[in-house]
């Protein structure tokens, strides 16, 4: 029998660990002293020590632990664990390697291309919380965008509602560039009624979308979209199906241009 701090010394485990896994249950000393407390421990106990250790390296916690070796669980259900750790440290490791991919590409253009680091688009992905929105959807061409958001202003001051950040969501273009599907709205911080053609509705959560900002104008292309896809294959995601581009307007650059403006553009993606 070793006393506490000689076990402590033989296995290179701590006596406050030792003594932290005794409350746990998940290592009890072979003996306990009821006059001294002191705890004594088998050499044999060596063993179910290492193996403590070696499932703490793989990653599982002190109380999946104590469940596969003092709970007697059937050998499947231990395999199933087994499986499911396996399962996390793959999802871990393949979102450290998209990040991993993500720093080889700035690298690469920082390097290569001289990239200037005060204009580039950094990619974020974030969660978007719902939204109660009042919407105006019409296909249309981009120089329309301004006469929609006008109209959209002068219902929303008939209710003395506040004007919140523009919100185009980008439907589609099947036709032509002058019959974009295209529906502008605003965020409500109230409720108001509905009345054709304009709409009052929840726009969902987005679990998971690939953001980034760049600098526009209402009535023009730009190549942010673009980039943000590109992002999104090289990054291993893919659009989800039947959810709009979102572009948010942060704020105006220039009074001199009411049309130039600063936008995060919203992406809602899921894993290829």
């Amino acid at each position: 029998m070793f006393k506490i701090s000689e076990f402590s010394k033989i296995s290179q485990v701590s006596v406050k660990t030792l003594r932290y896994y005794d409350q746990l249950d998940l290592l009890k000393p072979d003996h306990t002293d009821k006059f001294t407390g002191y705890r004594y421990y088998s050499a044999d106990q060596m063993f179910q020590l290492h193996r403590i250790l070696a499932f703490k390296e793989l990653g599982f916690s002190l109380e999946e632990i104590r469940r596969m070796l003092n709970e007697h669980i059937p050998l499947d259900q231990i395999r199933g664990m087994f499986l499911i750790k396996q399962n996390e440290i793959q999802i871990a490791l393949e979102k450290e390697k998209a990040r991993l991919d993500r720093i080889r590409e700035r690298l690469n253009n920082i390097e290569q291309e001289g990239m200037d680091q005060s204009t580039s688009h950094d990619v974020v992905l974030k969660e978007i919380e719902s939204q109660t929105i009042l919407s105006y959807r019409k296909k249309i061409s981009l120089r329309q965008i301004p006469e929609l958001f006008r109209q959209l202003d002068d219902y929303l001051q008939r209710y003395g509602q506040s004007s919140l950040s523009r919100m185009v969501l980008w439907h589609g273009c099947e036709e032509s560039e002058e019959e974009i599907d295209i529906e502008v709205a605003r965020v409500l911080t109230q409720d108001i009624p509905e009345r054709y053609p304009f709409t009052v509705k929840q726009l969902p959560k987005a679990q998971t979308m690939a953001t980034l900002i760049h600098h526009c104008r209402i009535t023009s292309q730009c190549t942010a979209s673009t980039e943000l896809a590109v992002w999104i294959e090289r990054n291993g995601y893919r659009m989800k199906e039947n959810e709009p581009r979102r572009e948010i307007c942060i704020l105006h650059e220039k009074l001199t241009d009411p049309q130039a403006y600063v936008a995060e553009i919203q992406i809602a993606v899921e894993r290829a």
